[in-house]
């Protein structure tokens, strides 16, 4: 087992009675992701599963916005040769780690999820969100694509209506609508989602370890058809991420 080594400086881990919680935590940015938050949170799940003294894995956030999606500066920093020959980009190893952990994962919502805000959420085991909650994928608004298995596991989850209010439309779910479409499993005062959300990963971790991955494996859409659907989505995100309309909205996003 390897030392869990972080460097973005806004990826916070603790250790809590087999629950390792991790923290965004980059709040005056309203916790987008950058490349290098992206490879701490795979370094901590993939440190996670190497673990048999911990059992689940909880992701929060600090400020009053779960996470506004992927850093815009980011994307214009992109060098397009990073994305040939089907290369993955760091949101979606990601997303592969969180498909390949045989332990519970909980995400803990406040304030806006946007973009792989709530993506992200779709390879969570159970989410709890606070009133305040709002999701919003935002990728139609910059000239994107769905990414993370979104186009396949949304339609399959809450319908393809509403799947394509998200994905074509914009439209922006709050927490009572995401609850009664099953996009989350709990709803919760504000000030109670910290503690609520800690005393449900607190509660898994204490199940059996073999049963709760043997629960996984037979509860989610397989995993061969999202990898499938995440070639094709990285490819198209890929071909609008680096186009001349898109990478023009980028700049206008980052002047306002």
């Amino acid at each position: 087992m390897t030392d869990l080594t972080l460097t973005s400086g806004f990826i916070q881990t603790r250790e809590h009675n087999a629950v390792l919680h991790v923290t965004l935590d980059r709040a005056d940015k309203l916790n987008a992701l950058t490349v290098a938050m992206y490879q701490d949170l795979t370094a901590a799940v993939q440190h996670l599963a190497e673990r048999d003294d911990l059992n689940a894995l909880l992701i929060t956030a600090k400020g009053r916005s779960y996470c506004a999606g992927n850093d815009i500066q980011d994307f214009l920093q992109a060098d397009p040769a990073s994305r040939d020959d089907g290369k993955l980009s760091p949101a979606m190893v990601l997303i592969h780690a969180l498909m390949a952990l045989d332990k519970p994962v909980i995400m803990a919502v406040q304030g806006n999820a946007t973009g792989i805000g709530t993506t992200m959420l779709l390879h969570a085991d159970l989410v709890i969100a606070a009133d305040d909650a709002r999701f919003h994928t935002a990728f139609i608004n910059l000239g994107l694509v769905p990414e993370a298995g979104s186009s396949l596991i949304l339609p399959a989850l809450i319908g393809r209506q509403n799947a394509n209010r998200l994905l074509l439309a914009g439209d922006t779910f709050n927490a009572e609508e995401a609850e009664r479409m099953g996009l989350i499993a709990y709803r919760t005062g504000v000030d109670e989602l910290a503690s609520e959300a800690l005393a449900l990963a607190e509660r898994l971790a204490e199940k059996t370890p073999a049963a709760i991955a043997m629960t996984k494996q037979l509860t989610r859409l397989s995993d061969a058809a999202i990898k499938t659907q995440i070639e094709k989505e990285s490819v198209m995100f890929a071909e609008r991420m680096f186009s001349d309309d898109t990478r023009a909205m980028f700049a206008g996003f980052l002047k306002k």
